[in-house]
């Protein structure tokens, strides 16, 4: 008997989701939301590992035996950098630490230049504290891990193994741990001696995207062994979000969510100093003969979920709002000579400036200043930190701009995303790219037809963004000298800054 149906699993920030297909078609035949569960320790924010497995294995047990012999494989990527220890007898030894989770900060600042820029040679990331390996050392450091070896497990790779026993791990995910060498393609020793982790930790082989890491039979789901599906791991969600919309060479994907990303693939990686210093991440794609070049803007969708606590309203006002601006927008209303203006550090900021201490600024507040202004400004601010950050790009190769995600229903987004590229946005018509993708990780002959809406530029806006990028420009950089030592150090290298400084000391303290 063939079996016609597949499972897909995407553990995402805010949201996870679990998936049914028909494989040959891809039609959705049933799917599960929950959201993400997270508690906070003494340090900082989890993942709640056993809330998560125990909602993923409730819906999977519910699927199979609903469709008991019709299942033929189950397919799982997520956020990346996010994982645990496992000891060698085979259990979890550590909590599972969220990707944005800043409590690793102090093994990064250790570092010197010349080792940042090792790393980046080695790996292609800028040494950060979202990435695995600091992560690893704090965990090893507090809870005093010694005396064997421990296996590090990214949210996949981990997930795999509860359901076949097997560890592996995939491409993409690997490359966001900030020890696999992307040239070499093999874990690199450097890096786990830079931070003394060479006789502890290991990690497992790397496979490509969609490849079998085992079988249900072989793990210890009862509910699960009787029957024999396949378990793949699709890979780190953004990439697998690109494969579900077919990127192309030469394509820039704007993948938005709680946060967002702009992603290209090329042949060869981009490991050039211009990449190092506006703290570019470079990685491998689903598509092991693709390299990717990507930046995450830390704060996306979350600067709304910000802006409904913040006003104290629900998510029906919101889009209210939205589409109210919109209206006046598109009618030439809204005049972008002086607006509100937020630069969206909530979470730490992404390239150029790559800082999980960076905060968020607003600027252009008045006693007239009004809740849709706020809205305005908030969304002006992540399509302008949209355009600063893709300025770190190679645009003159950028054939066409691609948006998926929650950005695909906000019109006025979209417009706004057009307007300050001066590019036409794809805006691809499908509500989840990464569980299509998936499935086209597992099905490298899945076929289906992807319908795009193009957004074209306001000629008459892209003028005014430009003028505000100038504006948002000086903001940005002014605000970079109040970030880390920035303030008590690069800020008085100036010396006009400097002789400011004591200008203002003579007046107030004379």
């Amino acid at each position: 008997m063939v079996k016609e149906l597949s499972i897909t699993i995407d553990v995402g920030t805010t949201n996870s989701k679990v998936s049914l297909f028909e494989i040959a078609s891809g039609k959705l035949v049933f799917r599960e939301n929950f959201q993400t569960p997270k508690k906070v320790d003494d340090y900082g924010e989890l993942f709640d590992l056993s809330e998560i497995w125990d909602r993923l294995l409730e819906i999977l047990i519910k699927i199979v035996a609903g469709n008991p012999g019709n299942i033929d494989s189950i397919n799982i990527s997520s956020v990346g950098e996010a994982g645990v220890l496992v000891d060698s007898n085979g259990r979890v030894v550590t909590p599972l630490i969220a990707w944005y989770d800043k409590r690793a900060v102090e093994y990064v600042a250790k570092l010197s230049h010349g080792q940042k820029q090792m790393i980046y040679e080695i790996t292609g990331l800028p040494a950060h504290s979202n990435y695995s390996v600091p992560k690893i050392k704090w965990l090893v450091d507090h809870l005093k891990l010694s005396g064997q070896k421990y296996s590090w497990l990214n949210i996949p790779d981990l997930f795999s193994y509860f359901l076949t026993r097997q560890m592996s791990t995939e491409y993409s995910m690997a490359s966001r741990t900030m020890c696999f060498d992307l040239k070499q393609c093999r874990w690199s020793t450097e890096i786990l001696e830079m931070f003394d982790l060479q006789n502890l930790i290991e990690f497992p082989p790397v496979i490509a995207s969609g490849e079998v890491v085992g079988y249900t039979t072989t793990g210890e789901i009862d509910e699960l062994k009787k029957e024999k599906i396949s378990v793949r791991i699709a890979g780190h969600d953004h990439m697998v979000g690109a494969l579900g919309i077919n990127l192309k060479d030469k394509d820039l994907l704007n993948s938005t969510g709680t946060t967002e990303g702009l992603l290209l693939i090329d042949d060869h990686p981009f490991l050039e100093e211009k990449s190092f210093q506006e703290s570019l991440s470079n990685g491998i794609f689903t598509k092991p003969q693709y390299y990717t070049l990507f930046s995450s803007m830390p704060t996306g969708g979350n600067a709304f979920e910000w802006y409904q606590h913040f006003f104290n309203i629900d998510q029906k006002v919101f889009e209210q709002d939205c589409q109210n601006l919109y209206q006046r927008y598109l009618l030439d209303q809204i005049s972008l000579d002086d607006p509100v203006i937020l630069i969206p550090h909530l979470n730490g900021s992404g390239a150029p400036f790559k800082n999980g201490k960076s905060r968020g600024l607003m600027y252009g507040i008045s006693l007239e200043t009004r809740r849709e202004d706020v809205l305005l400004g908030i969304i002006l601010g992540l399509c302008l930190e949209m355009k600063y950050v893709a300025t770190c790009f190679p645009m003159e190769q950028v054939n066409r701009v691609i948006a998926i995600g929650p950005v695909v229903k906000n019109p006025l987004w979209i417009q706004l995303k057009a307007d300050a590229l001066n590019k036409d946005i794809s805006v691809v018509k499908m509500e989840e790219a990464v569980s299509f993708g998936a499935l086209k990780a597992a099905y490298s002959d899945f076929d289906y037809e992807i319908k795009y809406q193009v957004i074209q530029p306001d000629s008459n806006q892209v003028q005014a963004f430009n003028r505000l990028l100038d504006k948002y420009s000086y903001l940005y950089e002014s605000k970079q000298f109040l970030v880390d030592d920035n303030f008590q150090q690069s800020s008085f290298e100036s010396r006009d800054i400097t002789n400011r400084c004591i200008e203002t000391k003579e007046i107030f303290f004379s």
